[in-house]
């Protein structure tokens, strides 16, 4: 996982760095509501200049599905 994107996560939940995983669910975090789901998504766009859709933002569950996302966009970007 991008060290950004780890370090993004684990300065909004609040979490030591070591407890960002790829596989840490939204749903079993406490810190992880929907005010800092929408704080990481902002965090994410500005970082990786990126913008996510409603769709997305909504099926957004771990961290690994942000990485996949954010590989899949900066892939289309360096090809197109």
């Amino acid at each position: 996982m991008d060290e950004r994107l780890r370090a993004l996560i684990a300065e909004i939940l609040d979490l030591p760095l070591a407890r960002v995983r790829a596989d840490i669910r939204r749903a079993e975090t406490e810190t992880w509501d929907s005010l800092s789901h929408l704080r990481i998504i902002t965090a994410i766009e500005a970082e990786f200049d990126l913008a996510f859709t409603m769709e997305e933002i909504a099926r957004f569950q771990t961290p690994a599905d942000f990485q996949r996302c954010i590989d899949s966009r900066c892939r289309l970007r360096s090809n197109g």
